[in-house]
């Protein structure tokens, strides 16, 4: 009876011992690929798994990821895993689940791969929040001669190790979006200079107009992340005049309808080029939308009213506010009576007329000179 208890401890010390000498593997990854893929191997080898998933959320816990698949694992496999609301539903997270094809719960992932035999899914949770999971499977065919189930102590192994998997992925999650942002606006300002090289009369026009924006934003009692998702949507609303042509873009006379037609088409180019680059909605909307008119006068999908996305109302404003106050190649810049004017006369046809009245208040009151 002693000797087995004592049997006991010197498993459970060694199975803790392997876990310790595993996370420190796992800290000393030098970069993020590396960490990824180590925490989801080391996942499988401390179960004695042949396959297993990992999948992350974003930082706003909104969306979840496939960021690494081990083993020969088909991809329905991989997307039935990622679905984890079905098994909040059955209450199936960790827990050994064994396959039973007269289970009608897990009936379909013995279709999707006859050599699956079990699974464990543990979430990975960092206080108090799930950012993201953990799949780890037996997958079994004739030249297998592994037990055809996890043991409690590969189910109680695994949550120890996941805890200190969670806190390292979480940093490595806040990386990679880090990461993101600094190319996202590094790649703004390339895009924006290109912008302003093609049309010698609106250079700067972008940089004015986010700024602008993000000081009416802040006026208008806006969050912070909504303020910064404008400001970039600012940044690149006229990227669609990229495919425009100079001699157009520069005429020093009214287009005519053709050459109008061409340049309408610039929300809806700038959408399909930025769109492939999984930016915001927010600021995806903004692009293709801030030349819609209030009464459904505009383009390039004629919207009214409050079907026109709130970020993309506020930049119509600011956008024709900078126009105005600015020299274009068939026209002088307007006087501030002559844009107090347009803007009024733009009130609810043109214009939002909650945002365009906040907006007049801040031309009278001298607050937007500094920006001209």
């Amino acid at each position: 009876m002693l000797r087995d208890r004592v049997n006991q401890l010197e498993n459970k010390l060694r199975e803790q011992s392997f876990l310790v000498d595993m996370t420190n593997i796992l800290i000393k990854g030098h970069d993020l690929e590396t960490t990824i893929k180590s925490t989801l191997q080391l996942a499988m080898e401390i179960t004695h798994s042949e396959a297993g998933c990992l999948y992350l959320t974003d930082l706003n816990m909104s969306k979840l990821k496939t960021v690494e698949v081990n083993g020969c694992i088909s991809e329905k496999l991989v997307k039935a895993f990622s679905r984890l609301n079905e098994f909040l539903t059955l209450r199936q997270l960790d827990k050994i689940i064994e396959i039973d094809e007269k289970d009608e719960r897990f009936k379909r992932f013995a279709g999707l791969d006859k050599r699956l035999v079990a699974f464990i899914i543990i979430p990975l949770v960092v206080s108090h929040n799930t950012i993201g999971y953990a799949v780890v499977m037996h997958l079994h065919d004739e030249e297998n001669n592994h037990p055809n189930c996890y043991s409690p102590r590969d189910l109680t192994n695994l949550k120890i190790y996941s805890h200190q998997a969670a806190l390292l992925l979480d940093n490595t999650r806040v990386k990679i979006e880090q990461g993101k942002k600094e190319f996202y606006l590094k790649t703004i300002a390339s895009l924006v200079a290109a912008i302003d090289a093609k049309d010698i009369y609106t250079q700067n026009h972008s940089s004015r107009v986010a700024k602008v924006t993000v000081a009416f934003s802040k006026v208008l009692g806006l969050a912070e992340d909504m303020i910064e998702k404008i400001h970039y949507g600012a940044l690149l609303h006229d990227i669609g005049k990229i495919g425009i042509s100079d001699a157009i873009l520069n005429k020093p006379s009214f287009l005519t309808d053709d050459e109008f037609t061409l340049i309408k088409d610039h929300p809806l180019k700038g959408f399909k080029i930025l769109e492939p680059m999984d930016l915001e909605p927010d600021v995806l909307n903004i692009i293709k939308y801030h030349h819609e008119r209030y009464d459904g006068g505009g383009y390039p999908e004629g919207l009214q009213k409050q079907k026109i996305p709130l970020p993309a109302r506020i930049v119509s404003i600011v956008d024709a506010w900078d126009a105005m106050t600015s020299n274009r190649a068939y026209r002088k810049k307007l006087t501030r009576e002559q844009v107090l004017y347009e803007l009024k006369r733009g009130k609810a046809s043109q214009f939002d007329p909650y945002l365009v009245e906040e907006f007049i208040a801040l031309v009278e009151k001298n607050q937007m000179d500094p920006f001209i």
